[in-house]
C-alpha cells in the first residue's frame, strides 16, 4: 500500500504541477550554524490561476532557453533576498542572465532588491521603467500592492513576467508558479500512510495570515484525513518557518502530550527543529514531512540509521531563471502561456542520499536549481 501511495505522490508532483511561487521568512540561527528556511508559496489562492486560458495546466519544462540575438535590457525586482532560499533564486536569474548577455541573446539587465519594502518596490520597478527595460521579471512583495505600477509597465509595451510571490492582476504578460497546497496535500498523505491508526498528530505551520501557510495547511489536513481519517491533529502551531520559533514550541509540546505519532510541517528547518527537540527529550523520532532544504535533509540522512522517514516537498529556485526566458521569448515575438506550473518530484527516502549535499551548507536548495557546479561551491562551500 505504501509503495502504491509513494508512486501516486510521486505522479501528482509530476502531473499537478504544483501551482503556486516562492515567499519568505527571515533567516534563523541553529547553535553557531545558519539553518535558513523559506516559505514556499505566494500570494494565490489554491484554485486560481491554476490553468491557462484553454484549461490546461502548461508545465515550465515547456519553456525554450532563447536562442535569437537582440538588443534587449531586462530588469529584475526581488522584494528581498533576506534568507538563503531568496539568494540563490537570485543568483539563478543572475547566472541566466550573465549567459544570456554572453550569447547576445540579451544586451543587458539591472537587478534592484526592495530589502522587504513594498514602498521600495514600487519605486525599483519604476526605476527600471524609467532605464528603459524591454522586460522585467518580478517577485511581488504583496498580491495587490504593485498591481498599479506593473500595469503601468504593461501599458508602456514591457514585458512583465511575475514569479515566485505572485501579483493578483490579470494584465501581466506571464507569470510562473508552484502550488503551496499540493505541497501539503503530498505531505498529509504520506504522513496518513505511516501512522497507527488513531494517530496522534502536531503540525507547524508557517507565518499565520499568509497565503503561504493557509494554503500548505489545508493540503496537509486535506491530504491527512483522506488517508488517515482516523487521525487527529492535537495541536497546531505557527513556528513563522524559523528553526529556533520551531525548536520551542515542539519542546512544550513534547511536555504537554505523552503520545505523539507524526509531525506534519511546513518547511525543512522547523523539522529540523522538531527532530532534535524530540531526541532532546529523550523521545523516540517519528515520521516528520518537510522541505527539501540541503539542512533538512542533513539531518534526515544523519537519522536513517535510527529509523526516522520523512518526505520532502521541493520548490525550485529556478523559478526566476524561467521567468527571465519566457520574458525573453515574449520580446521575440513567440507566443507565450499565461501562467507555467514549476513542478519537481519530491525527495524521498528513495532519493535523499543522492540529493543530499554534504559538500554544501545547510543554507543550499539541491533539488530543483540549475545553479552552476562553480557557482553552488562559491555561495555554499562548507
Amino acid at each position: 500500500m505504501k509503495k502504491k501511495l509513494l508512486a501516486s505522490l510521486l505522479c501528482m508532483a509530476m502531473a499537478s504541477s504544483l501551482l503556486i511561487g516562492c515567499g519568505g521568512s527571515s533567516d534563523s540561527e541553529k547553535e553557531g550554524s545558519s539553518a535558513t528556511e523559506e516559505a514556499s508559496g505566494t500570494q494565490e489562492s489554491t484554485d486560481a490561476s491554476s490553468k491557462n486560458s484553454t484549461g490546461e495546466a502548461v508545465d515550465a519544462s515547456e519553456v525554450t532557453v532563447p536562442e535569437e540575438k537582440g538588443d534587449w535590457v531586462v530588469g529584475f525586482s526581488n522584494y528581498s533576498a533576506g534568507n538563503s532560499w531568496r539568494q540563490q533564486m537570485e543568483a539563478e536569474f543572475k547566472e541566466e542572465a550573465e549567459a544570456l548577455k554572453k550569447a547576445g541573446v540579451i544586451s543587458d539587465y539591472t537587478m534592484l532588491n526592495a530589502d522587504n519594502d513594498q514602498s521600495k518596490q514600487i519605486s525599483d520597478i519604476r526605476d527600471l521603467i524609467t532605464m528603459g527595460c524591454d522586460a522585467i521579471v518580478v517577485t511581488a512583495i504583496t498580491a495587490d500592492g504593485l498591481n498599479d505600477v506593473l500595469e503601468e509597465a504593461e501599458e508602456e509595451g514591457i514585458k512583465v513576467v511575475n514569479c515566485d510571490n505572485l501579483s493578483s492582476s490579470t494584465k501581466l504578460t506571464s507569470k510562473v508558479m508552484v502550488s503551496d497546497y499540493d505541497f501539503g496535500k503530498l505531505c498529509g498523505e504520506w504522513l496518513g500512510e505511516q501512522l497507527p491508526d488513531g494517530g496522534k498528530v502536531i503540525e507547524l505551520n508557517g507565518t499565520a495570515g499568509t497565503s503561504t501557510d493557509t494554503n500548505r495547511a489545508a493540503g496537509m489536513e486535506d491530504g491527512l484525513a483522506e488517508a488517515s481519517p482516523d487521525s487527529e491533529i492535537i495541536a497546531s502551531v505557527n513556528a513563522d518557518w524559523d528553526y529556533a520559533t520551531a525548536k520551542t514550541a515542539v519542546e512544550e509540546l513534547l511536555n504537554t502530550y505523552p503520545e505523539i505519532d507524526g509531525v506534519l510541517s511546513q518547511g525543512g528547518a522547523m523539522t529540523q527543529a522538531a527532530m532534535e527537540a524530540f531526541e532532546a527529550a529523550g523521545r523516540k523520532l517519528v515520521p516528520m514531512t518537510g522541505e527539501a532544504s540541503n539542512g533538512f535533509l542533513r539531518s534526515w540522512v544523519e537519522a536513517k540509521d535510527k529509523g526516522f522517514s520523512s518526505i520532502a516537498f521541493v520548490c525550485p529556485t529556478t523559478q526566476s531563471a524561467i521567468a527571465l526566458d519566457v520574458a525573453v521569448n515574449a520580446l521575440n515575438g513567440e507566443e507565450v502561456q499565461p501562467e507555467y506550473l514549476a513542478s519537481e518530484d519530491p525527495v524521498t527516502e528513495e532519493n535523499v542520499d543522492s540529493v543530499y549535499r554534504k559538500d554544501l551548507s545547510d543554507n543550499f536548495w539541491p533539488a530543483g536549481t540549475r545553479l552552476s557546479e562553480e557557482k553552488a561551491q562559491e555561495m555554499f562551500a562548507e
